[in-house]
C-alpha cells in the first residue's frame, strides 16, 4: 500500500501560540490543502464550542477528502463530532505513568483502557470511522502499547495512530518499535504522528514509512504545538521525488505555504526548505556560475518542480546603504487596487529609498474632501500586518472623519484614530470629511509584493 498523508494544519496548527484560524480561513485552507494531494484532513475538537463545531462543519463542506475531528474518550465529545458532520473521529488515550499522574488522576490503567474501548464502540455504533490514538506512545512500554492496540482492534477501530507526542524517539528507535508492532499486528492499519521537539520529525516519519506504516501525520509548514510536527511540503516532495507519488501538486506548495503563514501568523524562516524565500537563492559566485550552466548544479531538485525560480542575488550590507532617505511624491495609482484620491501622497520609506527596508510608509496630506467622496482604494489583502493612522489638523489631532472596513467590521472613525490590520484581512478605507494627514505602514518594503491574491469565489 502506498503511504498516505493526513494533514493536521487545521487541528495541530491552531494549538500553536500565534494561530487561530477563523471559519472562513479554515474553509479556504481546507479547499487548498485537500487539492494539494493529501489523503485526509484533520480539523479541530468540536466539543470546545459551537463555533468549533461550525468551523469543522465548514471544513467538511469545503474539503475534497475525508475530514477527521478530535475527541476525548467521552460520549459528549463524540456527540459533538457527530454534530459537526465529520465522518472520521480521532479518539486518544494514554496509560504511561506521566499521563496517569497528570491527566487521569483518579483512574488506573484498566479504567482508562475501558474508557478507550467504550468510546470506540460508541463511535462505531453511531456510524463514525475511528482512528484510535495512543498518546505519548514514545514514552509508553511495549506491553502497554500492545494492550492498547489489541483493545482498539477488537473494539472496531479502523486504524491506530502511534503518537510520539513529545518527539521522544530517535529515528532508529522509531523504526524498531513500529517494526515490532507491525509484526505483532499485521492486519492493523497504522498511522504515525511525531512532534519536532528535537528536530527529528521528518527523519522519524521516514523511518515509520520504512517500517511499513500506512499513514503519516503532517502539517503545512510543520506548524503545531511547541516546535510543531512533520512538514507536509517536505514529506510530499520526498514522496514525489523518491517514491514516485506524483499526485502532489508541488507547484502550488509555495503559494499554499505563504497562505498558511498569513492565516496562522507563524512566520516562516527564509531558509525553510523548498518554500522559504531563500530556498532557491544563490549568492556564492562559484554557485552562481554553475547555476547558470545547469539549474540543478547546486539544487537537489529542479526549482521549477516547486514553481521556484533560481535567483542569483545578494543584498548590499545595510551599513553600506544610505539610511538618510529623501521622501518623494507619488500618485497612489502606482499601487494595485488604488486610484488617484484626495491630497498629496509622499512615500516616506520603501525598498526604493532603502533597498533592505522591511517597511513601507506613506503619508497623505488631505485638505479638501468632497461631500460624496468615493473610495479610491478597492478591498485588498496583505500577507503581512499593516496600520492606518489618521491625524486631523485640529487641536489634539481632531478634525478628520473616515470610514474603514477590516474583514466584516466597518467603522466610522474620528481622528486621532489608529487601525491595526492583521495579515490576511480584507480591508479598505475612504475619507468622509475634514482635513488632516493619513499615514499607512505596511510590514514589507515592497507594497505590491506584500499583496496576496484570494479569489472572491473562494471565500465562504
Amino acid at each position: 500500500m502506498q503511504p498516505k498523508i493526513i494533514d493536521c494544519t487545521l487541528r495541530e496548527g491552531v494549538q500553536a501560540k500565534q494561530c487561530s484560524f477563523d471559519i472562513e480561513q479554515s474553509a479556504l485552507l481546507a479547499k487548498r490543502i485537500s487539492a494539494f494531494g493529501i489523503d485526509m484532513l484533520e480539523c479541530g475538537h468540536p466539543m470546545i464550542s459551537e463555533r468549533e463545531i461550525s468551523r469543522v462543519r465548514a471544513v467538511v463542506e469545503a474539503s475534497s477528502v475525508p475530514v477527521l475531528a478530535h475527541s476525548r474518550c467521552q460520549l459528549s465529545d463524540i456527540d459533538a463530532v457527530l454534530a459537526s458532520g465529520a465522518p472520521w473521529i480521532g479518539l486518544f488515550a494514554s496509560v504511561n505513568d506521566i499521563s496517569l499522574r497528570t491527566k487521569f488522576k483518579h483512574l488506573d490503567k484498566e479504567q482508562v483502557v475501558a474508557l478507550f474501548e467504550q468510546a470506540i464502540r460508541y463511535a462505531k455504533k453511531h456510524g463514525l470511522s475511528v482512528r484510535a490514538t495512543i498518546e505519548d506512545a514514545g514514552r509508553t512500554s511495549v506491553s502497554d502499547l500492545v494492550w492498547l492496540i489489541r483493545t482498539a482492534k477488537d473494539s472496531g477501530a479502523d486504524r491506530v495512530c502511534f503518537a510520539d507526542s513529545v518527539g521522544q524517539l530517535l529515528p532508529l528507535e522509531t523504526y524498531d518499535v513500529l517494526s515490532l508492532l507491525r509484526h505483532e499486528f499485521p492486519d492493523v492499519v497504522f498511522e504515525h504522528h511525531v512532534h519536532n521537539d528535537q528536530g527529528l520529525a521528518l527523519a522519524c516519519s521516514l523511518e515509520a514509512l520504512r517500517a511499513g506504516v500506512n499513514w503519516l501525520s503532517t502539517s503545512c509548514n510543520g506548524i503545531g504545538e511547541r516546535a510543531g510536527i512533520t512538514d507536509t511540503f517536505q514529506l510530499a516532495t520526498l514522496l514525489y521525488t523518491r517514491h514516485g507519488q506524483h499526485r502532489f501538486q508541488l507547484k502550488e506548495a509555495r503559494k499554499l505555504s505563504q497562505l498558511v503563514e498569513v492565516f496562522s501568523r507563524i512566520v516562516r524562516s527564509p531558509m525553510q526548505p523548498l518554500v522559504g524565500e531563500n530556498a532557491f537563492v544563490h549568492v556564492a559566485r562559484l554557485h552562481q556560475l554553475a547555476m547558470l550552466e545547469d539549474p540543478q548544479a547546486y539544487s537537489v531538485i529542479d526549482p521549477a518542480l516547486m514553481d521556484g525560480h533560481v535567483a542569483l542575488e545578494k543584498d548590499a550590507p545595510l551599513s553600506e546603504q544610505d539610511v538618510f532617505a529623501q521622501p518623494f511624491e507619488k500618485s497612489a495609482t502606482e499601487l494595485k487596487y488604488h486610484r488617484h484620491g484626495p491630497g498629496r501622497r509622499f512615500v516616506m520609506l520603501d525598498h526604493r529609498l532603502v533597498p533592505s527596508s522591511p517597511y513601507y510608509f506613506i503619508a497623505r496630506k488631505v485638505d479638501e474632501i468632497a461631500p460624496t467622496e468615493p473610495s479610491h482604494v478597492d478591498s485588498h489583502i496583505h500577507r503581512c500586518d499593516s496600520v492606518f493612522m489618521f491625524l486631523g489638523d485640529g487641536d489634539g489631532y481632531q478634525g478628520l472623519e473616515v470610514e474603514v472596513t477590516v474583514g466584516e467590521r466597518r467603522r466610522t472613525l474620528q481622528s486621532p484614530a489608529t487601525v491595526f490590520v492583521p495579515a490576511g484581512s480584507r480591508h479598505t478605507y475612504r475619507f468622509l470629511s475634514g482635513r488632516g494627514t493619513f499615514i499607512n505602514f505596511v510590514n514589507n518594503g515592497n507594497y505590491n509584493q506584500s499583496l496576496i491574491e484570494i479569489d472572491d469565489h473562494e471565500t465562504i
